[in-house]
Formats: C-alpha cells, sequence, structure tokens
C-alpha cells in the first residue's frame, strides 16, 4: 500500500518546475505560473539573506507525487544587536486527502522552530490555532492611526508636524541608500536586522506594492525610512504605512519624515490619507496629529526559542512572509 512521505525540499529549476503546478492546483485562488516564478526567486535567488541557511522547506509525497508542502525563506533578525539568522514561514499546504500524514512534517517544523526564531504572519485560521497551540506567541491587533495630507491637513492645524533635521533628505529610491546608521533600532530585544541589501529587496517584491520614503544625509547614509502601501480607506485614495524604522532616541525624526509627506502629498501622489500602525509596545505614532485612531485585526505569529522568551520583541506589519 503507497504511503506517504516527508523530505526536505531542494531547490532548484526542476523541483520548481514540479513545485509550482501543485501551488497552483492546491490554491483556490491561484496565481499564474510567471508570478510563482517571480515569488520563488525572490525568496531564495535574491533574497540578501538566503545564504544564512540552506533550508527551504519540506515535501510530502505520495506515490512520488507532491501532496503538501512548508516553505522556508530564510531571514535575518537583530537579537541584542547583533544579527541571528532566522526563517519566515510561508505556503504551508497539503491535500485533504493527505492532512493525518502530514504530522511528521509538522514535527519537522516544531523541532526547527524550536530552535530558530521563525516568523508566520499569514496563517490561516486552522494553522494559526494549531501555532498558538504549539507554543507560538501571535498578535492578533494593531493600532491604526489616520493622517490626512495636503489641505486636509488644515482640520489638524493646530497641531503641527516637526521639520527634518539641518543636512537631512527626503530620499524616494532605496538604492541610494549606501550605509544604514544602525541595523536595529535598539541594543536589547529581539527585531528585524535592516540593511541596504534588505531595503532594495523588500521594495522589489513582486506580490505587494511597497513605497519607500527614507531619510539620509549627504554621505547616503540612512537614519530613518517608512514603507507604505496603496489601499482605499473609506472609498478614498490613501497610503497604508507597514514599516516603520529609526536609529533615532525618541520619534522626532520619523515624525519629521511624515511631516515631508503630510505637507507634501505630491511627494507620493494624489492620495489623501495615511494610516499609520502600531502594535502594542510600539509607541511611534503616540503623540502624532491624528484625525481618527481604531484597532484592527492582523495575525502574526513567531517562535521565539526558549532562550530568548524572555526578551521584548518589536514587530511591524512588513515582517514574515506579509507582502513577500
Amino acid at each position: 500500500m503507497p504511503t506517504c512521505q516527508i523530505e526536505e525540499y531542494q531547490d532548484s529549476q526542476q523541483a520548481r518546475a514540479e513545485l509550482i503546478p501543485w501551488l497552483i492546483a492546491s490554491d483556490p485562488q491561484p496565481l499564474s505560473i510567471e508570478i510563482w516564478q517571480r515569488r520563488l526567486s525572490h525568496w531564495w535567488d535574491q533574497n540578501p539573506f538566503a545564504s544564512l541557511r540552506a533550508e527551504r522547506g519540506w515535501l510530502l509525497r505520495h506515490e512520488d507525487k507532491i501532496g503538501g508542502f512548508l516553505g522556508l525563506i530564510p531571514t535575518c533578525y537583530a537579537v541584542n544587536g547583533r544579527p541571528v539568522p532566522a526563517f519566515i514561514a510561508s505556503t504551508w499546504r497539503v491535500d485533504e486527502a493527505h492532512r493525518n500524514a502530514s504530522l511528521p512534517m509538522l514535527m519537522k517544523f516544531r523541532r526547527m522552530a524550536a530552535e530558530t526564531l521563525t516568523a508566520d504572519t499569514t496563517p490561516t485560521p486552522k494553522v494559526q490555532a494549531l501555532l498558538q497551540r504549539s507554543g507560538w506567541s501571535c498578535l492578533t491587533d494593531i493600532q491604526r492611526r489616520f493622517v490626512p495630507l495636503g489641505l486636509i491637513q488644515k482640520i489638524l492645524q493646530h497641531r503641527s508636524w516637526p521639520l527634518l533635521p539641518s543636512g537631512r533628505r527626503i530620499s524616494r529610491d532605496p538604492s541610494e541608500v549606501q550605509r544604514i546608521a544602525a541595523s536595529c533600532m535598539s541594543s536589547a530585544g529581539i527585531e528585524k536586522w535592516i540593511t541596504p541589501e534588505y531595503l532594495r529587496w523588500f521594495a522589489a517584491s513582486p506580490m505587494r506594492r511597497h513605497e519607500f520614503i527614507g531619510v539620509i544625509d549627504a554621505s547616503d547614509c540612512l537614519s530613518s525610512y517608512i514603507f507604505i502601501t496603496p489601499k482605499r480607506i473609506r472609498g478614498l485614495p490613501a497610503w497604508m504605512e507597514i514599516d516603520h524604522f529609526s536609529v533615532s532616541s525618541d520619534s522626532e525624526e520619523l515624525h519629521a519624515l511624515v511631516g515631508e509627506i503630510v505637507r507634501n502629498p505630491s511627494l507620493l501622489g494624489n492620495e489623501r490619507l495615511l494610516s499609520l500602525a502600531a502594535f502594542p509596545g510600539d509607541t511611534s505614532w503616540d503623540v502624532t496629529p491624528v484625525l481618527h485612531q481604531r484597532t484592527e485585526h492582523v495575525c502574526h505569529c513567531f517562535a521565539i526559542p526558549e532562550a530568548l522568551e524572555t526578551l521584548p520583541k518589536r514587530t511591524v506589519l512588513a515582517e514574515g512572509d506579509w507582502g513577500l
């Protein structure tokens, strides 16, 4: 009687040629072959952290045919100010007929996540429940703050945004960034490790439009940035902030960056609103002059090894495979 087997996914062009048709066939809203080719290339060929770990995931096979897949994307986190290799989990799918046979894949995943910082930011409800039962930390709420741009900003004219420090300018192109003043915001805790190569890689994602706005000095050294993506809010064309970063000891320069957008929305386009996002514990936008704020549901799950469990974790929307 044929049995299912779990094997490590060994990436190659031939392996992708076998995997992509199954990914398309197993998705109720399938992506095209071309998008999947670009997506896998982005994960594993263009990723500046790809060489940090060799693993790419697992396959479930039945009668020599694919019946399940769990992908791993190498990434890097700052842990107490030092870079540490990590993983992003993505595209965890198993054919219904083989769901019971996928337990060994889950066990392999659990063993890896117990030792390696791992993010899964697009889990299905079933996977989210499974991760929570496995001890993962799942953040399910963010605070959204809505900022009017241009003329609408006069509604809040009694509260102004700060100006950029002397010698700093706005850059819309991550390729201008030659170095970063620091690759993490804090020397204590866990957060994404930021490099110029990472910024260019994230901006080039084939899955979602990611617009970069950074603050650089005369030597093209980056000190703050945000990433935004277009979104309609109550029918209005708007921008949704998905990542923010600053090496400043406070949020002053980050607020000055947003102030440049508020005063000059043509920097980006004709949008009328900008929404800023913060997970619990992130005070970056607490004192900003906003029009409205509300709590929204998300699902960002992280496996944090036992030795790191006591460290604070800084989280942004643009984490894991969210947008990749």
